[in-house]
C-alpha cells in the first residue's frame, strides 16, 4: 500500500520535483532531501507558525509526496507551516541552481532570451509555471558572472587542426605552427 502527503508548493517547484522524482514525487531517490522531509514528519518545527497563519499564496500548487506505510503510521502525514515553507525553500534553491546552470550552458551558444525560452520549452516550465521575467530576474541577480567563450575555444581548436592538416600537405611549414603556438600562448 502506498501513502502520499499533499505538500503546497510554488508551481515551478512542483514541476522541478515531478521532473526529477516522478508523479507522485518519490523523494527516496534523493537521500538528503528525503531525510530532511522525514525529519519534518518526525520532529515538526512550529517555530514560525505563529507568524504564518496561512501558507503564502505563492504556494498555489499541491504536490503529492510518497511516504512509506511505516512512516505514515509512525510519524504521521502532516507538516507544520514552518516545515512546509522551509522544505519549499530548500527545493526552490535546487530548482534555481538547476536553472542557472542550464542557462549558463545555453548562453554559450545563444542569446539570453533564446536560452530562457529553450530552458522553458525543454523542461516544461511554461510561462504559467515559471515566467520568463522571473527566470531572467533571478539569473541576472544570481547567475554566474564568468562565462566561457566557447566560440573562441572552438576557433582555436579548429585553427590548430587546420594548421596541422596544412602542414601535413606541405602547404605550410612546421616552423609556422611552432611560431603560431608560441604567439598564441604568449597572447
Amino acid at each position: 500500500m502506498s501513502f502520499t502527503i499533499e505538500l503546497p508548493t510554488k508551481p515551478y517547484v512542483k514541476q522541478f520535483l515531478e521532473l526529477n522524482y516522478g508523479s507522485p514525487v518519490d523523494l527516496k531517490q534523493d537521500r538528503v532531501l528525503y531525510l530532511n522531509f522525514r525529519r519534518c514528519l518526525k520532529k515538526p518545527n512550529k517555530r514560525y507558525d505563529y507568524k504564518r497563519k496561512n501558507i503564502p499564496s505563492l504556494y498555489s500548487e499541491i504536490t503529492r509526496i510518497v511516504i512509506s506505510e511505516d512512516d505514515f503510521y509512525r510519524y504521521g502525514w502532516e507538516l507544520t507551516r514552518t516545515d512546509i515553507i522551509s522544505l519549499g525553500k530548500e527545493i526552490e534553491e535546487r530548482a534555481k541552481f538547476f536553472m542557472r546552470n542550464i542557462l549558463s550552458l545555453y548562453m554559450n551558444l545563444m542569446s539570453k532570451k533564446d536560452s530562457i525560452y529553450k530552458f522553458q520549452t525543454r523542461f516544461g516550465f511554461t510561462e504559467e509555471i515559471w515566467s520568463y521575467e522571473s527566470i531572467k530576474k533571478d539569473f541576472d541577480r544570481n547567475g554566474p558572472k564568468v562565462r566561457a567563450d566557447i566560440n573562441t575555444i572552438l576557433a582555436n581548436k579548429f585553427e590548430k587542426i587546420f594548421l596541422e592538416n596544412l602542414s601535413d600537405l606541405g602547404t605550410i611549414s612546421q616552423t609556422l605552427i611552432l611560431s603560431h603556438d608560441y604567439n598564441s600562448k604568449a597572447g
